[in-house]
């Protein structure tokens, strides 16, 4: 259970670091590209604020859902925390991974959760990186959040490269 999150069923922030170290590790040797998203819903604390924690939850329930649905079984698929989400996606060069998370933003855009007699509509900044095969996870994934920063700075519900 210490590699999962308990709301949602995904992999946690632990897990996700150590998978991140090891497919770093693995592609570095066999010359593949690694690709890398995060993604943090915007406006969440409204939600929570809002509507209250319970419907927050639905809502952090569907995202990883809709997630879950559109990855593929090797991608790691994790909640880093509050409303932050992440996924390594090994084999995605810069283009492919700029597609795929498009759709996924889209996705998540589109879904209705509905909780009691509220129908509620989400948006996702995501920020985006392809490994440049030098740098540690931990820079890679800096270079990540700082598209997911720059995602936000443009006014959310957007992909940054």
């Amino acid at each position: 259970a210490a590699l999962t999150d308990g709301l949602t069923g995904m992999q946690n922030r632990r897990y996700f670091d150590d998978a991140l170290k090891e497919y770093l590790e693995e592609f570095r040797r066999i010359d593949k590209p690694v690709g890398l998203m995060i993604l943090d819903l915007d406006h969440f604390k409204q939600v929570n604020d809002t509507h209250g924690h319970d419907v927050g939850d639905e809502v952090l329930r569907a995202v990883a859902n809709c997630l879950k649905d559109m990855t593929r079984y090797h991608d790691v698929v994790a909640r880093l925390g509050g409303e932050e989400f992440a996924v390594v996606t090994p084999n995605m060069d810069a283009e492919l991974l700029s597609k795929f998370a498009e759709r996924i933003r889209k996705a998540i855009a589109n879904m209705s959760i509905l909780s009691g007699n509220v129908r509620l509509k989400i948006t996702t900044s995501v920020g985006l990186a392809v490994w440049d095969r030098k740098e540690t996870a931990e820079e890679f994934y800096r270079r990540a959040d700082r598209q997911l920063y720059e995602a936000k700075r443009q006014g959310r519900n957007r992909v940054c490269a």
